[in-house]
């Protein structure tokens, strides 16, 4: 075992395998020799370190520049998503308040036909019923005034047949003139109202 020249630890080797500098153990010239080799795989190392690390840090950032594209690109496309649905859920609302309109509307529609029906109808029943009260009432006063106008008659053919029977009995006529004068009369009478058998 031997001694790093410049650190002290102890090392085997031509080189410290701690700190990679090299171990004095012949003439000066090979030692700067050996300790330019070391610098230069140093340098190497160091380089290589240093483009590996670039290497890293650009992956790193191209990955981290994916990412935010990727998120802003999701993130897009969920606003774009909820936009839609937004837009949809407006569009389902509106027609339903118009179909509830027209529905609305239409039922209105039915309810004033069917009420202007019914009034038409009770019009047409007060008309019917007055024209038939009226109709009656005509019915009536026109038997009434048969009713009359026979009572009339009939007045004026029981003074006839009294005077037929007067005469009769005064033996002015004969009984066959007198049944042949009360079968005019009878004749002459309404059949709706009187009807003699002799």
């Amino acid at each position: 075992m031997v001694r790093c020249p410049n650190y002290g630890q102890e090392t085997s080797g031509e080189y410290c395998q701690w700190y990679k500098y090299p171990i004095l153990k012949s003439s000066p010239t090979r030692w700067l020799k050996a300790q330019k080799q070391a610098e230069k795989e140093a340098n190497l190392a160091a380089k290589e370190q240093a483009r590996i690390e670039a290497e890293e840090a650009r992956k790193a950032r191209k990955a981290q520049k994916q990412a935010e594209k990727e998120t802003k690109l999701a993130a897009k496309e969920q606003a774009r998503i909820e936009a839609e649905e937004a837009r949809k859920a407006r569009k389902a609302q509106k027609q339903a308040e118009k179909e509830t309109k027209l529905a609305a509307k239409e039922q209105a529609r039915i309810e004033a036909e069917e009420a202007r029906k019914a009034r038409k109808a009770q019009k047409q029943a007060e008309k019917e019923a007055k024209l038939a009260a009226k109709e009656q009432a005509k019915r009536k006063a026109q038997e009434a005034k048969e009713v009359k106008q026979a009572e009339k008659s009939l007045k004026q053919i029981e003074k006839k047949v009294e005077k037929i029977c007067e005469q009769l009995r005064a033996g002015k006529i004969e009984t066959k003139e007198a049944i042949q004068r009360l079968s005019d009369i009878t004749e002459r009478l309404p059949s709706k109202y009187f009807r003699f058998t002799l």
